[in-house]
């Protein structure tokens, strides 16, 4: 398998087939005489921010101090064990709730949609 071609930027979905977002890093880990192997895939802002310089990862840093996140945010990781299949989309067998994505569509309802007018 071609690990970057066929991993990052692929949607991926939760066991129930909902999508939680888009691969946007792969971590491997190294140990001595071994070949690397694929750790956790990565998603978040902040990974894909990493990969698009310096200046949009520092940008979005100063964003996050400003809007109150924790300095030490990291990117959500999935274990590479729980990967069961890679094809047009990543399936992964985590649930959707225990994702960043569930638990920002729940703030946007808490704080901005109840707000609305209809919403």
């Amino acid at each position: 398998m071609l690990l970057i071609r066929e991993v990052l930027d692929k949607q991926m979905v939760d066991k129930k087939q909902n999508r939680i977002g888009k691969a946007d890093g792969v971590v491997l880990s190294l140990s001595d005489g071994d070949a690397p192997k694929v750790a956790f895939i990565e998603m978040g802002s902040l990974t894909l921010s990493r990969r698009m310089g310096r200046r949009p990862h520092r940008f979005l840093l100063w964003l996050f101090r400003a809007a109150g996140i924790d300095e030490n945010a990291t990117a959500f990781r999935v274990p590479w064990e729980k990967v069961r299949d890679v094809g047009i989309n990543i399936e992964v067998n985590v649930d959707r709730r225990e994702t960043p994505l569930e638990q920002c569509q729940d703030w946007l309802k808490r704080h901005v949609i109840t707000w609305i007018p209809g919403g």
